[in-house]
């Protein structure tokens, strides 16, 4: 398994997904070690200097990783510069550990740097070559400029199998060249153990929440792209209602926390949201499962894990039907679905959930029986499974 999202020592929820993936592989029955590079650069930010502590090899979580250096310079963030970096960073450790461990299958997350670079590897070594699509390195990376939408092309016509977290992604991914095969799409999931159905006054009286009004839960990172800032906008509206504004409970970082904040105080509802920071994983689960529904506001999505999550928790969802995102949200089943940006049409959504008798419970049975069936880590691995065979035979 190659990607540079994978967790480590020093960050412990990086590409978490990645992880949860080969978990759900190892339980199936494959062996699999991974590899992902870290980028190197002087150590004048605190996160760049992270960087130099993630050990060269570790056991994470009863996983062996290998954690390369890859030279990170300005610039390098380009789809073009960043998959050379990673070709120049994996070449030598993934030769070595092949003559180790003759491995049958890569795969790598991410069409770019990571797809690309293992492209070139598998053909060198004669072994096939799995690649997932996410969302940045077929929606972001092509915009980025001719040589670093070539690279993606490149990557798109090299890779033995190209996979989709969504259909939206993968219709994407065939507009940027011709794969060789015709592309997959693998849902991402939810790892079962974390994310159950739980009383939602036990999970209030753990975290010590109010157990005596509606939450509206959130989990995500407090950037642009997530939307959280029409969230905001959103809950201000809510506070007209009868009854006023139900409590917004945020877990997540990100540099939009401050004037997240700020506008929360203006609009009167700074004690109706309630920022919870950087949480552990094994207990996102609890946070959802003490929300009445869950909102995902974002303005772009491959197909969002913690959707899968929050299902598996058996809870409604209000999210904007953005990319990916209504091929798991069904409209007037298992949530709802708005336009992006448009916090007037979010309040409404979240209080329709809020205030219509049966409504969130009927969304939540449903999210509940399809997510179980059709977005776990069992569900992914059970098809990547397949698809390696079919890559080996």
């Amino acid at each position: 398994m190659l990607s540079h999202m994978y967790p480590s020592a020093v960050n412990w929820t990086a590409g978490i997904f990645v992880h949860e993936q080969v978990r759900a592989l190892v339980a199936l029955g494959h062996d699999v070690r991974v590899v992902s590079p870290k980028g190197v650069a002087p150590p004048l930010l605190p996160r760049w200097k992270a960087f130099h502590d993630v050990p060269g090899v570790d056991i994470f979580d009863g996983v062996p990783v290998l954690y390369p250096r890859k030279l990170t310079l300005p610039g390098g963030r380009l789809g073009h510069r960043n998959s050379d970096a990673m070709l120049w960073a994996i070449r030598k450790p993934l030769g070595a550990v092949r003559r180790a461990w003759p491995f049958d299958v890569i795969h790598a997350h991410m069409l770019v740097p990571d797809g690309w670079a293992a492209a070139r590897i598998g053909a060198e070594a004669g072994v096939p070559v799995v690649a997932t699509a996410h969302r940045a390195d077929v929606l972001d990376v092509p915009a980025q400029g001719p040589r670093s939408s070539a690279r993606v092309t490149e990557a798109v016509e090299s890779i033995d199998q190209v996979c989709a977290v969504s259909a939206s992604i993968g219709g994407a991914v065939a507009a940027l060249g011709t794969p060789r095969r015709p592309v997959r799409v693998v849902p991402n999931g939810a790892d079962t153990r974390v994310f159950t159905p739980r009383p939602t006054s036990e999970a209030r009286a753990r975290l010590g929440l109010p157990d005596d009004g509606p939450i509206i839960s959130f989990v995500g990172k407090l950037v642009p792209r997530k939307g959280v800032d029409t969230l905001i906008e959103a809950m201000g509206i809510l506070a007209r209602r009868p009854g006023g504004a139900p409590l917004l409970v945020a877990a997540g970082v990100g540099e939009m926390r401050p004037a997240l904040e700020r506008r929360a105080a203006e609009l009167g509802i700074a004690d109706r949201v309630r920022f919870v920071g950087k949480i552990a994983h094994d207990d996102v689960g609890w946070w959802m499962s003490a929300g009445d529904v869950f909102v995902l506001p974002s303005l772009s999505e491959g197909l969002p894990t913690v959707v899968c999550e929050a299902m598996n928790c058996g809870l409604p969802v209000v999210a904007t039907a953005v990319d990916g995102t209504p091929e798991i949200v069904r409209d007037g089943e298992t949530g709802l679905l708005v336009p992006p940006g448009e916090a007037g049409a979010l309040a409404a959504a979240l209080a329709r959930v809020l205030d219509e008798p049966g409504l969130a419970a009927r969304m939540a049975e449903a999210a509940l029986r399809i997510g179980r069936a059709e977005y776990t880590w069992d569900a992914n691995a059970r098809t990547m499974t397949g698809i390696y065979e079919e890559l080996t035979a």
